[in-house]
């Protein structure tokens, strides 16, 4: 298919000026490129005041500086602390009032932040710069759930962390954990553990517990409150354990007299021992109920 060039090669594309005339178009003699030889060089006048200049703006800076850390407005005066226990925010304050905390600009927060962390009963602490001179202080506290002694009574959280510490049980709010190893080794991992696991027992039921000691890594011995029976039961049926001995514990008294501990660890059967009131007449025995 032929297809008509209306547009030829040598047609100006802008008919006003001749082809030989136009803009763009090279002419047959090379042009001489232009070089600018002439350079403008600063005199030392110049350079003087640059640098004066340079040296006054960086004056100016260091003593606007040395202005806002030394000024008595920005030292901080008051320190706000706000916590769901009366405790925690009573030790937050008492450090504090004993702390030069100094110009609130380069009062550093983390610091502040990892020393308040160490306090007992203080989980967390966010804290706050309220210019011109307030501190504002938001305190998380641990939560008790567990006395355990170790040279002394300590109330713990679930992650082993102190709260208080005592020379002797104050109160029975809370268990008392003991370890049959003496907290040789893995003393956090066994109180998480121990917290777990009681944290799925009923209120009811977890607030009857008085003592719980740990045999093995899987086994604990729990005695309720106003209950002489020692009850050994697993830490991964706790719950289903307690819930079992609650419901029995009448009917094996009536079939065997009062009982010293009852072992819940197997699933298929129990093991019951007696209390023997007559040492000398009956010897001890050990029942086993299907």
């Amino acid at each position: 298919m032929a297809v008509e060039n209306r547009y030829p090669l040598t047609r100006p594309l802008f008919s006003g000026l001749p082809a030989g005339e136009q803009a763009f178009h090279r002419a047959g003699k090379k042009a001489r490129a232009r070089v600018r030889t002439s350079k403008k060089v600063l005199s030392p006048a110049h350079l003087i005041l640059a640098f004066g200049l340079l040296a006054a703006f960086f004056a100016g800076l260091a003593g606007l500086y040395y202005y806002a850390i030394s000024c008595d407005r920005l030292v901080i005066k008051k320190v706000e602390v706000v916590s769901t226990s009366p405790q925690v925010k009573q030790a937050i304050e008492n450090y504090l009032s004993r702390q030069k905390l100094g110009n609130i600009l380069v009062c550093d927060l983390n610091y502040l932040r990892t020393i308040l962390n160490r306090l007992p009963g203080v989980k967390d602490v966010r804290l706050e710069k309220i210019l011109p001179s307030a501190l504002k202080v938001e305190a998380l506290p641990r939560i008790p759930k567990l006395y355990i002694h170790r040279g002394s009574y300590q109330l713990v959280d679930e992650e082993g962390e102190i709260i208080a510490s005592y020379s002797e049980l104050p109160d029975q709010s809370w268990p008392l954990l003991e370890d049959s190893d003496g907290w040789s080794h893995n003393y956090k991992e066994k109180v998480a553990s121990v917290c777990q696991a009681v944290s799925r027992l009923e209120p009811a039921v977890r607030d009857r517990i008085k003592m719980i000691k740990l045999l093995d890594h899987e086994s604990m011995e729990i005695q309720l409150a106003g209950d002489p029976v020692k009850i050994i039961a697993s830490d991964s049926n706790l719950a289903e354990n307690l819930a079992y001995y609650l419901s029995s514990i009448n009917f094996w008294a009536e079939q065997v007299g009062p009982v010293e501990y009852i072992d819940l660890r197997l699933a298929d059967r129990i093991y019951i021992k007696p209390l023997n009131l007559q040492a000398e007449k009956t010897p001890a025995r050990e029942k086993e109920v299907s």
